[in-house]
């Protein structure tokens, strides 16, 4: 299976929202909804000959439409860095365990800033007897309370911040604020993870001229996206409901489909 996506906004709305509806059997109203989203956004879930015919009839029109793989990489495809080092030719990337990385700022093909959130939700039912009045006076005193339930609601949210770079060669490398160390920023070293984060994407911008950097998945991977499983789960007791939501699986999905579309000249 295949997602295709859009990589930047029409110029013309109305005009697109007709030939995504034509070209993909939706009618206007789906297809505005579907082109509603910031891009990067996805457009549809299909077997690969028919995404690839999709695209093909979108990018006709004049559309930055592209399909990648619905298995995308993630951190168990890319170094997921514990340690960095930055010169005046490269970086390097050393994984927990594992060989480092070595990357000339002349081969980084892109530096993209993101985050990926967990969120729990639980609506817990709480039955307790309190005593009632109405119920005394209706029984003369032969039952003294009620049954009271109630519904208490919960959440909690994690949220943490990422930089994906990409090697013109296909290598890529995840720094996670919460796993890695930050002390190659030597007296750069600021006083949290996030502003640690943001001096490290400085860093690399800077240095990585020729790089395309962007930061719109900050924002955007913080949704869950149409067409992918996995992101959400739902368990249930007796008393007990609980949902949770990752968006670890949006993050990947639209960091590729920037990355391919940089590849496929649709970016910037």
């Amino acid at each position: 299976m295949k997602l295709v996506a859009i990589a930047r906004a029409p110029e013309r709305p109305d005009e697109a929202a007709k030939v995504v509806a034509d070209a993909a059997g939706l009618t206007l109203a789906e297809a505005r909804m579907r082109l509603a989203p910031e891009p990067p956004a996805l457009l549809a879930r299909l077997e690969a000959g028919k995404a690839d015919a999709l695209v093909s009839a979108l990018r006709t029109a004049g559309l930055a439409a592209l399909s990648v793989d619905s298995d995308v990489p993630s951190d168990r495809d890319r170094l997921v860095a514990a340690h960095f080092a930055l010169s005046g030719a490269g970086a390097i990337f050393t994984p927990r365990f594992g060989d480092a990385m070595a990357v000339a700022w002349t081969d980084v093909l892109a530096i993209l800033r993101g985050l990926r959130a967990a969120r729990q939700e639980t609506e817990r039912t709480e039955k307790s007897k309190r005593f009632s009045a109405a119920a005394a006076i209706a029984t003369s005193g032969f039952v003294m309370t009620r049954r009271v339930e109630k519904t208490v609601r919960s959440s909690e949210e994690s949220i943490e911040q990422v930089i994906l770079v990409y090697a013109r060669d296909g290598r890529a490398v995840m720094l996670a604020e919460g796993g890695i160390d930050y002390s190659g920023l030597g007296p750069g070293l600021q006083p949290s993870s996030a502003a640690n984060m943001a001096e490290v994407a400085r860093r690399l911008r800077e240095a990585a001229k020729g790089a395309f950097y962007d930061e719109r998945l900050l924002r955007l991977a913080r949704r869950s996206l149409p067409f992918l499983t996995g992101g959400e789960s739902r368990s249930q007791t007796t008393t007990i409901v609980t949902r949770r939501t990752d968006t670890s699986g949006s993050l990947d999905v639209l960091a590729e489909v920037m990355r391919q579309a940089l590849i496929e000249g649709l970016l910037p």
